[in-house]
């Protein structure tokens, strides 16, 4: 039974658990990765290596996290606020160094037309070519990720994702009944402001057509996209 997975479970339900606690270091997670697994009398904590150099407050918080989405629960706990406010500060600290000239053109027309210019900028880099994940915001490493499917698209669809992944590290997220939100009404009510108007759908015609374009370029493997699991974890 690991010592920390216990406390987590017994300081967030106030009981011992009737189950095992494993937690296990994986140097194959990106930035502050985490998941969680039950298997008949065992509950695996799957956590980042980058966990190890962490406060035990920070750790804690991240497991009783993981403890509501398993259970479907929404304890509150000063660890998982901890952890929280831990997540939130680490993109003010990230080192800055990765860009791209295309991504960075985008950046900068986003943050000077809807941030007046005031946005710090993010480490830009292109992730996989899916039409499904089409941009992420990293909040340990401070990193948007775009998906290459949009490498040739036209500005203002690029423009829109872009601006989608920048109001993310503006208004970073709330937690409240235990679990947190990142499209807050706050991020909604900017997100509203940008321009054209049609630029959902200027984006689903682009990735119609790319679609096309790709199926005709390569119709046997057809690029596979990730997982819903790696789509939840690229969120963190």
């Amino acid at each position: 039974m690991d010592r920390e997975a216990r406390q987590a479970f017994v300081e967030l339900y106030g009981k011992e658990p009737e189950q095992r606690f494993i937690v296990r270091y994986h140097g194959n997670f990106k930035g502050y990765n985490a998941s969680v697994r039950k298997a008949r009398d065992v509950t695996e904590f799957a956590l980042s290596r980058a966990f190890k150099e962490v406060e035990p407050e920070v750790r804690l918080g991240v497991m009783q996290l993981l403890l509501n989405r398993l259970n479907k629960t929404r304890v509150k706990s000063r660890h998982i606020d901890f952890y929280n406010t831990f997540l939130r500060k680490m993109s003010d600290y990230a080192p800055v160094t990765r860009t791209d000239p295309v991504l960075e053109a985008s950046f900068n027309r986003v943050n000077e037309t809807y941030c007046d210019g005031l946005m710090t900028r993010p480490n830009l880099v292109w992730g996989r070519d899916s039409t499904q994940l089409l941009g992420t915001y990293t909040y340990a490493t401070d990193t948007v990720t775009i998906s290459r499917a949009l490498e040739r698209s036209p500005a203002e669809v690029l423009d829109a994702v872009m601006h989608h992944e920048i109001l993310h590290k503006k208004h970073k997220f709330s937690c409240s009944t235990g679990r947190t939100h990142s499209h807050t009404a706050a991020f909604r009510r900017e997100e509203a402001l940008f321009e054209p108007k049609d630029a959902e759908a200027r984006l689903h015609r682009w990735l119609r057509s790319y679609r096309r374009h790709r199926a005709r370029q390569d119709p046997v493997s057809r690029r596979q996209e990730p997982n819903i699991v790696q789509r939840v974890l690229d969120w963190f």
